[in-house]
C-alpha cells in the first residue's frame, strides 16, 4: 500500500513503472490472436486501475 504525496520519490517511482509497464503492453503484437489480446486488455485494465488508486492515495 503506497501512502505518501505525489511529491515523494515512491510516488514517482511506481508512477514511472507502472508507465513502462503500459507501454511495453503496447508494443506486444498480438498476430490475431484474441486470447493475446484479451490478456492484454485485461493487463492495460488492471494496471490503469491501480494509477487510478495511486493517485487517489497521493492526493
Amino acid at each position: 500500500e503506497f501512502v505518501g504525496k505525489k511529491t515523494d520519490k515512491s510516488y514517482r517511482l511506481l508512477e514511472e513503472m507502472l508507465t513502462k509497464l503500459l507501454l511495453e503492453l503496447d508494443s506486444i503484437e498480438t498476430g490475431g490472436q484474441d486470447s493475446v489480446r484479451q490478456a492484454r486488455k485485461e493487463s492495460v485494465h488492471r494496471i490503469q486501475a491501480i494509477l487510478e488508486k495511486l493517485e487517489r492515495k497521493g492526493l
